[in-house]
């Protein structure tokens, strides 16, 4: 072993020169003292797996690596192989045994004291000091700490780390902790690396809980047996530490009674200057905890914390006793710069201000939990944190490894962040089954661990073939309360995938309006209820984001979606298709979130997401990229308007109206703000296409009930006065605030005929008598029959595609259920004369619901990759059709245009009935004369 340290002093000393400044000791508190290892260590992949049998902890590395960091950071492990469309994809990849290692020197003031290595975040771990097994953990959500052998003497040591991330070594199923579709499976070192020496007698940890109500703290003081003699004392002191100020009060405590326990509960009494946490006031402390024996300080620790109570109320969360409505957003550690979660401060509080910007005020971590970083920068920020333990799989009552892996997850979690006033839910995982028995003894289980800081529940969405929540959940977090109807009545979100829902879902299923919300699915139940991952509309790639990729994972799977659009001859409309298919999404995400802030009762939503999510087949939902940065769709303000503490909403029984009507509706304000809103004024006003004000007045709002606030007196406009068909808009606003909102009316002339042009004859195939008509010269406008072009064409769909069209269409295969359209909306022009009649915006809107609802887009592969449909419907990123719901083209002497959408057959809906006025007027006119030819034998071969 001499030989060996000499070789290695010699060659690792200059290796490793650059880490000399690291070998320093930090002054942490006066008595615990660190030295951290960050920097350069030695590394040694083991594909093979036999760095234990051949005792590579007594060998030298000739790699060197930077920690805190990764594999793929490094570009170590196997070269990429092959692209997929299914996630973004690392240029290196690896899974296995990998080996660390670095000289540490322990210094003689270290000498008698107990010694940690302490790793933020990593995989499973064995560690060696010198050639000697100290231990080793697989702890994924919390940091690993080992204690190094009491013999240890102060001199030059060798530690070496093997860290594998082979995920067959944990019990995680599908988790985000280490899945390739977000984070990747890295194999590294992330966060604080460092060692610790403490005295024998010391704290190991501290538990805070606060009872508001008698405004005490209860502190749990844990430590070794010796710690808690009855010569020793403890004493707590309180600092402000942000957003409070004050000096409050350092307390004794006398350890009377020598015991061999572990633990030690105190009280300490919180004064009326002490601020309680919430949302709105984020208030923080730090809590200095001191053992002292004869007056000399053996140990002092430090936390910082916040004072609050979060609870259920009814079927409402209560923070501090009053009510909070959580508007979130799923967390799924999309980090594509570094694959791995951050692990400081400053940037969890960037991202946390962006979502804050668009509303939010809850994040769920989907089937993972977030460095301490993330809490931090939540307890400043405001922001209530759902964690999940590492599991997208069943427990089952047999896999008793799998459930103890849980639950000490779960331990290691509580342990880890449980003093952090953010940290408000804990649920067992995502979208969990199998064995009810076991999901019920885990909650038990991790409730009485943390003795009731915070809220727990089976699993997000679990269940969700026969939703119910468990015998033990505090909430329930689930897509729907019963099962699957035809009309949506247990849904308590707008959208689905056909897998779960053959309509897929409210918004795309019933007549839209701003009226209904999911009071029926929550009634009967008494425990707070959260919408489960709300929304999945997918955005058609924008393409202009891929040089931003400049980290660990590429966008290979954006390139190939590219690739196949520009094969399409389509690639000069990406962007047209990008902007038109995020128009409706954000729509939909408005009118989904005012449909879930409106339910009396209901206590929050969980959006799928604010941002992208690059994995599952590529699932572009958000309304922000990958990096949390806007796509330029809608502004935060905008978004706002409908996702906020305080929502204006104007309940209407439809956007579409005829000028023959009385327009009513009613104003209605959501408040779950500390503001009182009662007997402040409200300004309603209607305005047309160019601002100009048709009609005003003001309200006041009077009381209410459930934070669900009624105005007195509704919006009342005569709307004969309105003779041309016109795009209006309705806007409400609390005068002297910032609360505004706005929705769209579409009014229609009530006695618009429908006499056919002379100039235009209607059809519903093309017959021998049709071609000749056509070839002669004449104008035809053509209908197909449904059932005639089915293998032609895609179905009618209003909503942008749920998810990933790929991802589910075979989800439905194999369950024998349809599949969806998959389109993502239409793209027009609405400058062209077709819409002089029908005004439109450039995507699709309220208006258009019962056309594209009724259509079956035309495939027109077959046409030169030049032309354009006058109304494209946008396919998804993995078929890239050519799909025309209204297409024209010149067939010998004549002119024929195509609607795939039944105009004639849906007299009953104003705005189809417009439509097809206008479609009508614009064939009669000389602005019909379409600019692409085909001869009739390729008329035949595409219809």
């Amino acid at each position: 072993m001499l030989n060996f340290f000499i070789r290695y002093t010699l060659l690792i000393g200059l290796q490793y020169l650059c880490t000399v400044s690291s070998w320093a000791v930090e002054e942490n508190t006066t008595i615990r003292q660190r030295i951290s290892l960050h920097g350069a260590w030695g590394f040694r992949i083991d594909s093979s797996g036999i760095g234990v049998q051949n005792c590579w902890m007594d060998s030298i590395f000739s790699e060197t690596v930077s920690l805190p960091g990764t594999m793929a950071l490094w570009g170590k492990g196997i070269p990429f192989q092959q692209a997929t469309t299914s996630h973004l994809n690392s240029l290196s990849q690896y899974t296995g045994a990998a080996w660390y290692q670095r000289r540490i020197h322990i210094p003689e003031s270290w000498r008698g004291k107990d010694i940690y290595l302490y790793l933020e975040r990593t995989k499973v771990t064995s560690v060696w000091i010198d050639d000697v097994l100290v231990g080793s953990s697989s702890i994924l959500s919390a940091p690993q700490s080992f204690k190094l052998p009491d013999y240890l003497a102060p001199g030059w040591h060798t530690i070496t780390i093997c860290v594998n991330n082979n995920p067959k070594l944990v019990h995680v199923g599908g988790s985000h902790a280490i899945s390739e579709h977000t984070q990747t499976n890295w194999n590294g070192i992330i966060g604080a690396i460092y060692l610790e020496a403490v005295n024998k007698e010391r704290i190991e940890g501290v538990k805070v809980y606060t009872d508001i109500n008698s405004r005490k703290a209860f502190i749990k003081v844990i430590g070794p047996p010796a710690a808690f003699s009855k010569a020793n004392k403890l004493q707590v002191s309180l600092y402000p530490f942000k957003n409070t100020m004050g000096n409050f009060q350092t307390v004794s405590y006398d350890l009377d009674n020598a015991s061999t326990d572990s633990i030690c509960e105190i009280v300490y009494s919180l004064d009326n200057n002490v601020q309680l946490w919430s949302e709105y006031n984020p208030a923080l402390y730090r809590l200095s905890i001191s053992l002292l024996k004869g007056g000399v300080v053996l140990d002092e620790v430090s936390i910082i914390t916040g004072f609050r109570s979060f609870k259920a109320k009814g079927t409402r969360f209560a923070i501090n006793d009053i009510v909070t409505f959580l508007r979130g957003k799923n967390e799924s550690c999309v980090f594509p710069l570094t694959g791995f979660p951050p692990t400081t401060v400053e940037e969890w509080q960037r991202i946390y201000r962006i979502a804050k910007s668009y509303g939010i005020n809850h994040y769920r971590f989907h089937s993972y939990t977030p460095p301490k970083a993330a809490f931090e920068a939540a307890d400043i920020e405001g922001i209530y944190i759902h964690a999940e333990l590492p599991n997208w799989s069943d427990f089952k009552e047999g896999d008793t490894l799998f459930a103890k892996y849980q639950l000490n997850e779960g331990k290691a979690i509580i342990d880890a962040y449980g003093n952090h006033p953010s940290f408000v839910m804990l649920t067992l995982g995502n979208e969990l089954a199998g064995d009810e028995i076991v999901h019920n003894r885990l909650v038990s289980a991790l409730k009485h661990y943390d003795g009731g800081r915070r809220l727990y529940a089976f699993g997000t969405n679990a269940f969700y073939n026969n939703p119910h929540p468990g015998q033990y959940d505090d909430f329930w977090t689930t897509m729907r309360t019963g099962k699957e109807t035809d009309n949506g009545l247990f849904d308590v979100r707008g959208s689905f995938a056909t897998t779960e829902d053959l309509n897929s879902g409210i918004l795309n299923h019933q007549y839209p309006n701003t009226t209904r919300n999911f009071s029926e699915a929550i009634k009967g139940w008494h425990l707070p209820i959260i919408s489960h991952e709300m929304g999945q509309y997918q955005v058609y790639p924008n393409y202009a984001e891929i040089p931003k990729y400049t980290g660990v994972l590429k966008p290979l799977n954006m390139q190939i979606f590219k690739e196949r659009l520009q094969k399409a001859g389509m690639l000069n409309q990406a962007d047209s298709f990008f902007k038109a298919s995020g128009m409706l999404t954000a729509q939909l995400y408005r009118r989904e979130i005012e449909m879930a802030l409106a339910t009396p009762g209901l206590a929050g939503f969980q959006l799928l997401d604010l941002q992208d999510f690059p994995g599952q087949g590529t699932a572009l939902v958000g309304l922000l990229d990958a990096f949390m940065e806007s796509k330029g769709l809608i502004e935060p303000s905008v978004f706002r308007q409908s996702c906020n503490d305080i929502t204006l909403q104007v309940c209407m029984d439809r956007f579409v109206w005829t000028n023959d009507e009385l327009f009513r509706a009613k104003i209605q304000v959501i408040n779950f703000s500390p503001q009182n809103v009662i007997n402040k004024k409200i300004q309603w006003l209607i305005v047309d296409e160019k601002k100009r004000v048709l009609a005003t007045d003001t309200t006041r709002i009077s009381s209410g009930k459930d934070s669900n606030i009624h105005v007195g007196g509704d919006i009342t406009f005569v709307l004969k006065g309105i003779r041309q068909p016109s795009q209006l808009e309705v806007r409400v606003k609390i005068l002297d605030t910032d609360q505004q909102n706005a929705y769209p009316l579409w009014v229609y002339p009530s006695s618009q005929s429908l006499d056919i042009p002379p100039s235009v004859i209607i059809a519903e195939s093309i017959d021998e008598q049709i071609k000749k008509k056509l070839l002669a010269g004449s104008n035809v406008l053509l209908f197909p029959r449904h059932d005639m072009i089915e293998s032609k064409s895609v179905g009618g769909q209003y909503i942008s595609e749920f998810w990933n069209w790929k991802v589910f269409k075979e989800g439905a295969v194999r369950n024998k259920r349809p599949v969806s359209a998959g389109t993502l909306g239409i793209l027009t022009n609405p400058q062209h004369p077709l819409f002089k009649y029908f005004p439109t915006d450039f995507y699709t809107s309220w208006q258009w619901w019962s056309i594209v609802k009724n259509a079956r887009p035309f495939i027109l592969d077959t046409l030169p990759k030049a032309y354009r449909p006058l109304v494209q419907v946008i396919d998804n990123i993995d078929r890239n059709h050519k799909l025309g719901l209204i297409w024209e083209v010149r067939v010998g002497k004549g002119s024929l245009l195509v609607c795939m959408a039944p105009l004639n057959e849906l007299q009953n809906d104003p705005a189809a009935r417009q439509l097809y006025y206008s479609i009508l007027k614009y064939m009669d006119s000389a602005d019909f004369n379409p600019t692409w030819s085909i001869d009739i034998k390729q008329l035949e071969t595409i219809l």
